[in-house]
């Protein structure tokens, strides 16, 4: 009997900033806003199906304009019953995504993460390939 392997693919639309700081998620907010012209606000929870029927949630603030989608996910799920549960599992040292999707391609992610490297509690900074990350379907909903 011949096995096939299904491999979903998806078609990344956005570019994604990684982040670790000691900050909390209002906090990552807070700075973000007052270093950059974004307005991230509070959003509805992110959630993550892990199994049929089980949901996971992460908090979310978002900045929404015409033409630019910014959203700033924590890593760590907001969940007693999983505490050790990831959004993308694969990057633990990780505490926060911004995507960033922008149909006017002006916004310069090299800038973005410039600006951001500025703030104080901010440990680490860095440009992921999204389509390189096992669990970037956890990124897309």
């Amino acid at each position: 009997m011949n096995k096939q392997l299904w491999q979903d693919t998806f078609s990344v639309d956005f570019q994604l900033l990684a982040i670790s700081s000691s900050l909390t998620d209002f906090q990552m907010a807070w700075h973000i806003n007052e270093h950059t012209h974004f307005s991230l606000k509070r959003a509805k929870d992110h959630l993550i199906e892990l199994k049929k029927g089980h949901f996971l949630n992460t908090s979310c603030f978002q900045h929404q304009t015409e033409n630019i989608s910014i959203k700033l996910l924590k890593n760590k799920l907001n969940e007693s019953e999983a505490p050790q549960a990831f959004l993308i599992p694969e990057m633990k040292n990780i505490d926060y995504f911004l995507l960033i999707h922008d149909d006017t391609e002006e916004l310069e992610i090299l800038n973005v993460k410039s600006t951001l490297s500025k703030i104080k509690n901010v440990i680490l900074i860095q440009i992921l390939d999204a389509n390189r990350l096992k669990s970037v379907v956890n990124l897309m909903t």
